[in-house]
């Protein structure tokens, strides 16, 4: 057992100060699992570690000034949520980080494929919405998706018009966007609704026609859209 134990807390050495884990971060055989949580619960009455839920535990930092350990960062709250929900940032949260709207969310919005219900998380008002795609493997498709999110939000993003909402995103995301990255947002956008193409459609209009097209011949064309905006 004693060096089983120093084999996990070693493991628990291993992962920096600062992240939350979780008993699938540490190896060991499936039948030790409960000397595992003997392990960490020594852990957690010493201060080595915190409980943020069920099987999930921080492993804090030391401020530097001295006034012992450091309260989990909302980043790597977020980091660890997604993750578990296999699912992304999206939402006013992102939508002020984008430079859309300068308001800060109370809630913060994941977007998963199954349903979840609203739930608060060490503090924070946490929801989820649909997503649209499968959560991006690479921060740039993460990049990409948000932006297809704040288009089929346009109409909701907090504290701005639908019109300074288009104008936005239009001049700070999709004109500095190089040809074959708008390509790749064409080809995300087929898994949105309609209306989202349309208005991508639209902010295409004087980047290229051929790929204008393209898009806009994936709606049938007798759907008829309420458009906040003009070009």
């Amino acid at each position: 057992m004693q060096s089983f134990s120093s084999d996990i807390q070693n493991q628990i050495s291993g992962i920096p100060d600062g992240k939350i884990f979780t008993f699938k971060s540490l190896s060991y055989p499936p039948a030790k699992q409960a000397n595992v949580a003997v392990i960490l619960s020594g852990m957690l009455k010493a201060g080595q570690l915190i409980r943020v839920e069920k099987g999930a535990y921080y492993k804090p930092k030391q401020s530097r000034l001295g006034l012992g350990n450091l309260p989990v960062y909302q980043e790597e709250q977020l980091t660890f949520l997604t993750k578990k929900l296999n699912g992304y940032l999206t939402g006013a949260y992102i939508y002020n980080k984008l430079s859309l709207t300068e308001q800060v969310p109370t809630t913060i919005t994941i977007a998963t494929a199954k349903p979840v219900r609203a739930f608060t998380f060490n503090k924070l008002s946490m929801e989820c919405v649909k997503a649209y795609v499968d959560t991006p493997e690479d921060s740039y498709e993460l990049y990409l998706v948000q932006l297809l999110d704040a288009i089929k939000d346009i109409k909701h993003i907090p504290g701005v018009s639908p019109q300074d909402a288009f104008d936005k995103i239009l001049r700070l995301h999709i004109s500095p966007l190089p040809f074959a990255d708008l390509k790749r947002l064409v080809s995300l956008s087929c898994n949105y609704p309609p209306r989202v193409r349309k208005v991508l459609g639209d902010m295409l209009a004087n980047r290229d026609e051929n790929l204008r097209n393209e898009l806009l011949s994936t709606i049938n064309p007798t759907t008829r859209f309420s458009l906040s905006y003009t070009l």
